[in-house]
């Protein structure tokens, strides 16, 4: 069993890492597991962080990625 990865955003709220893909990450509010969030991660300075997504676009992409690699389980 995969151990869950949990990280604080800057709403100081705790979030389950769902799962990262490409440079996309996927969360869940621990106390409230029907919220999803994605974030990207950016590089700068040789240190890694999280932000929101550019565009309507970029949100559809991440989602295509996301829902691509788990279309077995989501139909």
């Amino acid at each position: 069993m995969k151990e869950m990865e949990f990280i604080t955003l800057e709403d100081n709220s705790d979030y389950i890492i769902i799962d990262k893909i490409d440079n996309y990450v996927y969360l869940t509010k621990e106390e409230e597991r029907d919220f999803f969030a994605i974030r990207k991660i950016e590089f700068e300075k040789n240190e890694e962080y999280l932000c929101g997504l550019d565009s309507d676009e970029e949100f559809d992409k991440a989602l295509e990625l996301f829902t691509n690699k788990y279309k077995d389980i989501i139909e």
